[in-house]
């Protein structure tokens, strides 16, 4: 009875559904495979680690010649084990070295790859020391290859002969060329150096509401233009004043008068009751009304038509 008990405990426990023994079986299926990757890894990672350690190199010779020196590598996943590779020492210069090349005098695969790369996005190495910038030079390997780096003198690569003496030219000076702002439409103002749409604008609203301008100090009236501005539009215009749209003074009205920036309601006013008690003004009549003020006389007298 006891024994019949224990069988049946016994088959029980050791009792797997079809789920359970499908899960068993990938579980083995798993550990094999990672136990056989585990045992071909050292063979497919051998001969990809870089340089680790480096036998002395032997005193470089002079700038012309070959040498043949040998490498060794160390592998980091079977300890004690190395590698020789034999390398070549021979002058070169960076700027043109081909992958082989480098390849031969000792760059690691990856280093030479780096290089070229470099080189194709326009780095340029203009002496020896540069080399030490590259991304995964090592100091040995450099101190190896110093003495064979070699880059010409750009400067003197082209020097010309001086048998032959070099004819001078005399300098020609083109007149430079000035902005009539007066007839200048929003195109031309644009270019000029220092102005922008925005400025543009506003010289044009400007000029317009004067009726063109006499003086290129009238500019320093536009908003936002500033000193420095200033300077820099001053040396690029020039003003002429023929172009000026004048005010017809005996016939304009109250109220296109007042629309100039220099007019205010109560010197336009004054002029047009003087011009209705008295008839046509003359210059001397209107400085004599005493309306305009004596620093925008000047202003505004280019501007008037009797």
């Amino acid at each position: 009875m006891l024994i019949t008990r224990f069988r049946n405990w016994l088959a029980g426990f050791f009792y797997f559904n079809k789920q359970e023994r499908n899960g068993i079986f990938l579980l083995c299926m798993i550990l094999g495979l990672a136990i056989l990757f585990r045992l071909i890894l050292p063979g497919l990672l051998d001969g990809q680690h870089p340089v680790k350690s480096m036998a002395p190199e032997p005193e470089a010779p002079a700038v012309s010649g070959k040498q043949d020196t040998t490498i060794r590598y160390s592998n980091p996943e079977m300890p004690g084990t190395t590698r020789h590779r034999q390398v070549e020492r021979f002058v070169f210069n960076p700027n043109t070295l081909s992958a082989e090349d480098a390849k031969a005098l000792g760059f690691s695969e990856k280093l030479s790859a780096t290089l070229i790369n470099f080189r194709n996005k326009g780095g340029k190495f203009y002496k020896a020391e540069d080399l030490k910038k590259l991304y995964g030079m090592s100091p040995g390997l450099y101190a190896a290859l110093e003495s064979y780096i070699l880059i010409p003198d750009r400067k003197n690569a082209f020097r010309r002969d001086t048998v032959y003496p070099r004819q001078s030219y005399p300098k020609r000076v083109f007149p430079k060329s000035m902005l009539e702002l007066n007839s200048a439409d929003s195109l031309a103002i644009v270019y000029l150096k220092g102005i922008g749409p925005g400025f543009t604008k506003r010289i044009l609203k400007y000029r317009t509401l004067l009726g063109g301008f006499h003086s290129v100090e009238q500019l320093k009236e536009v908003y936002g233009m500033n000193d420095s501005t200033f300077a820099i539009l001053a040396s690029q215009i020039s003003i002429d004043k023929s172009q000026l749209t004048k005010i017809p003074i005996n016939a304009i009205d109250l109220q296109s008068l007042r629309k100039h920036p220099y007019f205010n309601f109560q010197m336009a006013q004054a002029i047009i009751n003087y011009r209705s008690k008295h008839g046509k003004l003359t210059q001397a009549d209107l400085l004599g009304l005493g309306v305009i003020p004596a620093e925008k006389q000047a202003l505004i007298l280019p501007y008037m038509q009797y």
